[in-house]
């Protein structure tokens, strides 16, 4: 098997990712469900990082969900016992956002952001 095939395997996982993220993430945009969510703790990260902080809200069939979010993700000034709205899927409950997080645009996500760039360079190298 010539080596630039082989190179488009992971190139090819790379994509699935990146569909699989946006797929998420406009799931919970298109048909997500706003709650209210506690915060119930903030855990810090080690070496300096921001808080993580961790939310519980009720599903509207009476489910109790936990999520993590981070700063950036809260609005500013959040601590524990504060409410602030959630965003989830009603068939897939697990699969939240903050209403903070879920208004942000797609292309102004980290994640997202280096997992096209990535992929951009990857598939650029493979198919030159």
């Amino acid at each position: 098997m010539d080596s630039d095939r082989l190179l488009l395997i992971p190139a090819l996982l790379g994509l699935v990712a990146l569909v699989w993220v946006f797929r998420k993430r406009l799931l919970v945009r298109a048909r997500g469900v706003e709650v209210n969510a506690r915060c119930y703790d903030r855990e810090w990260r080690a070496q300096g990082g921001g808080p993580t902080f961790l939310l519980g809200f009720r599903t509207e069939d009476g489910r109790r969900m936990t999520c993590s979010a981070t700063e950036g993700d809260v609005p500013p000034g959040t601590r524990t016992g504060d409410t602030l709205r959630v965003r989830y899927d009603p068939a897939a409950p697990g699969r939240v956002e903050t209403v903070i997080a879920s208004r942000r645009p797609l292309w102004k996500r980290v994640d997202l952001a280096v997992l096209v760039v990535l992929e951009i360079v990857f598939l650029t190298y493979v198919l030159r």
